[in-house]
C-alpha cells in the first residue's frame, strides 16, 4: 500500500476544499490562491487557482486550477455539491501524465473511477449505499459538523474515498494543537489512516481560523504528482489577502488550456 495511493486521496485542501468555512446567508461568488512549497526548501512548488461558485449552497460549483510556478494550468478540478456536501460529485485531470479520477452520481448510485495515466483504462465502480462517505472537498464539510468534538480533544473516524482503490479505507481525525497564521489563533486538525497501517504511514495537517473555521494551512502529501509519479509534500497557505468575493467565470476556467508539462526548471517538474 503506497502512502501517494491513499493518503494521497486525502490532500483536501491541495484539492480543492477551500471556500467558505461558514455558508453565507446569501449565496456569494468567491476565488482565491494557494501557494504550494516545498517543506524544506520553501520553494515554490505550484500555484492553486479556486474559483467558486454560490458558495454554500445546492447550486455551488467550483473549479481548481493547478498552475506551473509560471503560472501555465496543468490541472484542473470541478466539483459539483447539491445536497450532498460531504461527498460532491467531483473530477480532477492532470494533463502531465493524464491521470484522471473522481466521484459521479449515476441514477440513484455513486460511481468512483480511476484512470492512471494517458492510454490506461479507466476503471471504475459503483459503491454500496449507506455508507455515510467522505469525498475530497467533503472533508472540509465533516470537520465543520464535528468542529465541538475536535475541539473537544475527541478523536472521530470516518470512510474516505480513494478513487485509487475504487474503495473507501477508514481515516481519523483529532485536534492536534493550536497556532496562529496571520496573527489569528488557529486550531491544528491532524488526520491519518485509521487502524494498523496509520503507524507506518505518514500524516496530514490541516490548520482552521478558529474565529470562522476557515481552512488557512495544509501541510502534508498534497494530490499532485512529481515527475516519477509520487505525491508532492507540500505546505500550501492560503493568504487572506488573495480571497476576493466577486462574481467568477466558470466556464472560462473550464476552458483554459491545459499544458502538458511545466518549462525546464520549474517545479513540479
Amino acid at each position: 500500500m503506497r502512502a501517494r495511493r491513499v493518503l494521497g486521496a486525502l490532500a483536501v485542501a491541495a484539492g480543492g476544499v477551500l471556500a467558505s468555512s461558514l455558508a453565507p446567508a446569501l449565496a456569494t461568488d468567491q476565488s482565491f490562491q494557494g501557494y504550494a512549497r516545498d517543506l524544506r526548501s520553501g520553494q515554490l512548488l505550484y500555484i492553486e487557482s479556486h474559483f467558486v461558485k454560490a458558495v454554500g449552497t445546492v447550486d455551488e460549483r467550483r473549479v481548481v486550477l493547478y498552475r506551473c510556478p509560471q503560472g501555465e494550468p496543468f490541472g484542473r478540478k470541478e466539483l459539483r455539491y447539491d445536497r450532498e456536501r460531504e461527498a460532491p460529485d467531483f473530477s480532477y485531470l492532470d494533463a502531465r501524465f493524464g491521470h484522471l479520477e473522481g466521484l459521479r452520481r449515476v441514477g440513484t448510485t455513486l460511481e468512483v473511477f480511476d484512470r492512471e495515466r494517458s492510454g490506461a483504462a479507466t476503471r471504475t465502480s459503483r459503491l454500496a449505499p449507506g455508507l455515510g462517505l467522505v469525498a475530497d472537498a467533503g472533508f472540509d464539510e465533516y470537520v465543520k459538523a464535528h468542529w465541538d468534538e475536535l475541539e473537544a480533544g475527541e478523536t472521530v473516524r470516518f470512510p474516505f474515498l480513494v478513487p485509487s482503490r475504487l474503495d473507501v479505507l477508514t481515516f481519523k481525525v483529532n485536534k492536534h494543537g493550536e497556532t496562529e497564521i496571520e496573527g489569528a489563533p488557529a486550531s491544528v486538525i491532524r488526520l491519518n489512516l485509521s487502524g494498523f497501517f496509520g503507524w507506518f504511514l505518514p500524516y496530514i495537517e490541516v490548520s482552521y481560523r478558529k474565529s470562522d473555521r476557515l481552512l488557512m494551512r495544509y501541510k502534508g502529501l498534497t494530490n499532485v504528482w512529481d515527475a516519477r509519479g509520487d505525491n508532492l509534500s507540500a505546505q500550501i497557505d492560503f493568504p487572506a489577502a488573495d480571497r476576493h468575493e466577486a462574481e467568477v467565470d466558470l466556464e472560462a476556467a473550464r476552458a483554459e488550456p491545459l499544458a502538458s508539462g511545466c518549462p525546464a526548471g520549474a517545479n513540479p517538474p
